[in-house]
């Protein structure tokens, strides 16, 4: 067995080398300041390698980062397009939509729905990327807010809609007797020659010289307000269709409606005849407004092409004698 090195020091003092003794404290000392600084050096060599030389599943681990990060910039990108097709619609409601209807834009502080709540948020504040979360989330809440608002809107356009609908169904606009090829239209409205006083006089309406026995039509819905004889226009039925309107058959030789009956476009309401102030079988028709008689003709676009209804046009206003 070799022998046990021994170590010696040169003593300033006596000149002279001495024999270096090391207690166990001192030893035991160095041990464990030799053991720290392996530790610390060991900790360091690990830290850096995790930093640039990541392990498989670490490296997986920051690709799908780095994904979420990408999908979560496209998806704050396509919100914000959102949020901008919704300040479109706000425009078109405001602008289109009301204005149709007759109704003004929404305040503007309802628009003003304000940040999302940060309370809300905290949830994010630990996750990856936690600022774009935070921020979707943020857009995510103005917007649906916006939506409600919008919605708001036009569930009361489609009232206004559904009440314009119903408002169109009433005008009358048809033409009371089927006469697609315009053969039955005689003497139109304005002044025309009366048949019996051989005089100008106002022609309150349109006369149709169709066969006695022709089915007449209401042109708009409505109630029945009149259907009756008596006076000039012999056998009558009068329409209320409201918001205003009124039409007129006169001179029927049946009827085949009553009074306070409500009666739908295109519904058969008598038959053509020739009683009351009459030379010749014909329906005379006529409409109201505000109480104001106007030109019928001005409301046959329904049934009608544009070259028929200029052909109509250009019937009704011939100048000539009225059938009654």
């Amino acid at each position: 067995m070799p022998a046990k090195k021994e170590k010696y020091f040169y003593n300033t003092q006596t000149l002279r080398y001495e024999k270096l003794k090391v207690d166990w404290k001192r030893r035991t000392l160095n041990i464990f300041m030799l053991v720290c600084a392996f530790l610390v050096f060991s900790t360091i060599i690990v830290m850096l390698s995790h930093k640039f030389f990541p392990s498989p599943n670490e490296k997986k681990l920051l690709q799908k980062i780095d994904i979420q990060e990408k999908n979560l910039n496209e998806a704050s990108q396509e919100l914000d397009k959102i949020t901008a097709d919704l300040m479109i619609l706000r425009e078109r409601d405001a602008n289109i939509y009301r204005s149709i209807y007759q109704r003004d834009p929404l305040p503007e502080n309802i628009w003003q729905v304000g940040n999302a709540d940060s309370a809300r948020h905290d949830k994010f504040a630990n996750f990856v990327s936690d600022e774009v979360i935070e921020s979707i989330a943020k857009k995510i809440d103005i917007i649906k807010r916006k939506i409600a608002v919008q919605n708001v809107s036009f569930n009361e356009i489609a009232a206004l809609i559904e009440k314009k609908n119903e408002m169109l169904s009433a005008i009358p606009s048809i033409q009371p007797v089927a006469n697609k090829k315009l053969k039955y239209i005689a003497s139109g409205f304005g002044m025309r020659i009366h048949p019996i006083y051989k005089v100008a006089k106002m022609h309150t309406g349109i006369d149709f010289t169709a066969p006695v026995g022709v089915e007449v039509y209401a042109t708009g819905d409505g109630v029945v307000e009149l259907a009756g004889s008596g006076g000039g226009y012999g056998n009558e039925v009068v329409i209320n269709h409201g918001y205003g309107y009124k039409s007129r058959y006169a001179h029927l030789s049946s009827f085949k409606t009553r009074r306070g009956k409500a009666v739908r476009r295109g519904e058969v309401i008598g038959r053509v005849g020739s009683t009351g102030a009459s030379v010749g079988p014909h329906l005379h028709y006529e409409v109201e407004y505000m109480n104001r008689k106007i030109d019928p003709a001005l409301f046959f676009y329904n049934d009608l092409s544009d070259k028929q209804y200029e052909e109509m046009l250009k019937i009704s206003s011939a100048e000539g004698q009225s059938f009654d």
